[in-house]
């Protein structure tokens, strides 16, 4: 009895008693892929909250909202609810926020025109403009020009344009003042949140509302890390008034209940989906070995030692865990080819914000939709099959501690 393991009787149990291995390895494969693919889920919602905002060069969009929503007085060209005028000391404040990179300053404008809605975003134009949210409208040129500072000229959004017909040497008449459509947009994906029809030069924009220089009503900041744009977004509120601040969390909370509560409670879940894989073991293995009892005690008399019993037992398991975790990888591999076929649609505007429904039988925004980012790492492939190897041996030499030191007739009688 001096080997340390017998290999042939762990070989001959394991095929012997086939059905029950399988189910020991199949249990165990079944726990760590759900506890992996909860994380990797995770990731990806979280990964895809971002993705308007990494588009849009931004990890924040400040607003201001109305204190009361009310219905206008008048049609025509208005500021909407949700986006009220921020003063140039507060847009000063915003740009030298802690974390806050660059900062951008824009004009939203609604026309409620009759028998047709249309949105208008007031860019600069300047050489030296940032490209952060609409005024990355210079990357999505598809047609014509840029309009000129100062100048009665408009971008069109690519399928508004299309629908109504509008291209570059079109013109418009908005506010009662006729613009040129010099230029066609084609709004990149995930950018629809901060998308307009009609884009102009930001002055133009203040005169049609008949809003002061220097005042806007949408900021867009970049911020160093996008992990703690919740904390900056936490920071604004304290000062700002009514502000009302989007971020990738609020992106997540518009995907649906299922993706939010795996997006923003993934930690979470991962760690009960841990807890519960281990106590699924445990109770496999605990199984196996009372199962087992009177066999261990044969051992005993024909010599083995209670060590030696554990120590077999332990490596027993460990082996079946290793295949357990072998079989979780090619689990998991199916799962994320799977799973980065799944299609999601991104939100086309925020609550409150720009409406992509219009009059009854006009334009409708085109929707958005992107493939859920799946990305693993080392450890998801790594981990599975250390922790299935270690935590299955583990269990065998703690639940053989009584077994392996019962008597023949104790085990009979048990």
């Amino acid at each position: 009895m001096s080997r340390l393991i017998h290999w042939r009787y762990l070989t001959s149990e394991m095929t012997y008693r086939w059905r029950r291995a399988a189910l020991l390895i199949g249990g165990i494969a079944l726990a760590a892929t759900l506890v992996v693919m909860l994380d990797v889920l995770g990731r990806a919602f979280a990964n895809v909250a971002t993705v308007p905002f990494r588009n849009l060069g931004a990890g924040l969009i400040v607003q201001r909202s109305a204190t009361a929503s009310v219905v206008p007085k008048e049609m025509g060209i208005m500021l909407p609810f949700s986006a009220q005028p921020i003063t140039p000391d507060e847009l000063t404040r915003l740009a030298a926020g802690h974390g806050v990179t660059q900062a951008a300053g824009f004009v939203l404008l609604w026309n409620l025109g009759a028998g047709r809605f249309y949105s208008i975003s007031g860019i600069p134009l300047g050489a030296d403009a940032p490209a952060l949210g609409p005024g990355r409208v210079r990357e999505w040129l598809y047609a014509g020009r840029l309009p000129l500072a100062g100048k009665s000229e408009i971008l069109v959004e690519r399928h508004y344009g299309a629908f109504y017909r509008l291209e570059p040497g079109s013109s418009i008449d908005i506010g009662g003042k006729r613009f040129a459509v010099v230029g066609v947009a084609e709004i990149k994906e995930g950018s629809q949140i901060a998308a307009s029809n009609f884009y102009m030069d930001i002055d133009q924009a203040l005169a049609l509302a008949g809003l002061p220089a220097g005042l806007v009503n949408q900021v867009f900041l970049k911020v160093a890390d996008m992990a703690e744009s919740e904390r900056v977004k936490q920071s604004i509120a304290s000062w700002l008034p009514r502000a009302s601040i989007a971020s990738p969390g609020t992106m997540l909370q518009l995907f649906g209940g299922v993706s939010q509560t795996i997006g923003r409670f993934g930690p979470l879940a991962v760690a009960v989906g841990v807890a519960a894989a281990l106590a699924l073991s445990a109770m496999l293995v605990l199984g196996v070995i009372a199962e087992r009892r009177r066999e261990l005690a044969v051992l005993r008399v024909l010599g083995w030692r209670s060590a030696q019993v554990r120590r077999q037992l332990a490596v027993e398991m460990a082996v079946q865990g290793l295949l357990g975790g072998l079989l979780a990888l090619a689990l998991i591999a199916l799962g994320v080819a799977l799973m980065s076929r799944v299609a999601i649609s991104l939100p086309a505007t925020l609550s409150g914000e720009n409406p992509v429904n219009f009059a009854h039988g006009g334009f409708k925004a085109a929707s958005s939709a992107v493939n859920l980012p799946i990305a693993t790492t080392l450890w998801d492939w790594i981990g599975p099959v250390a922790i299935a190897t270690f935590g299955a041996g583990l269990w065998g030499w703690l639940w053989s501690a009584e077994s392996g030191q019962q008597s023949l007739w104790a085990a009979i009688k048990s």
